[in-house]
C-alpha cells in the first residue's frame, strides 16, 4: 500500500490561536543556540517532503544571538526539547515567526 506521509498537528490546547501551518511548538531550557523548535506542516508542507518523512522547523532565539534558522530533521526526532503550547511564546517571537512563514515561502 502507498500512503502518502504529512505531518500531524499537535491538539488544540497546544496550538490555540497559532496560524494553521503550525504542527507543534518546543523549548529546550537553552541547551543550545536555537533555543525554540516550531514545526511546520499545512501549506509549508510539500508531498515530496514525505519521501524521507522528514519535519521542516525553524530552530529560533529571541535572545542576544538573534538566530532564526530552518530546517529539517526525520519525523522520528524528538530531541527538540519540552512541548510547549503556542499562547507561552513570547509575543516578539510569535511575530518572527509568522513573518517568516509568510514571507520565506
Amino acid at each position: 500500500m502507498n500512503r502518502k506521509y504529512q505531518p500531524k498537528r499537535s491538539t488544540q490546547r497546544w496550538l490555540k490561536g497559532a496560524p494553521d501551518y503550525i504542527l507543534a511548538c518546543y523549548d529546550n531550557g537553552g541547551k543550545t543556540i536555537d533555543r525554540y523548535a516550531i514545526l511546520f506542516g499545512g501549506k509549508l508542507w510539500h508531498p515530496e517532503m514525505g519521501r524521507n518523512v522528514q519535519i521542516l522547523f525553524l530552530g529560533d532565539n529571541i535572545g542576544p544571538q538573534g538566530v532564526s534558522m530552518w530546517g529539517e530533521a526525520p519525523a522520528s526526532y524528538r530531541t527538540y526539547g519540552k512541548k510547549i503550547r503556542w499562547a507561552d511564546l513570547p509575543k516578539k517571537l510569535k511575530k518572527h515567526i509568522q513573518n517568516r512563514a509568510n514571507n520565506d515561502f
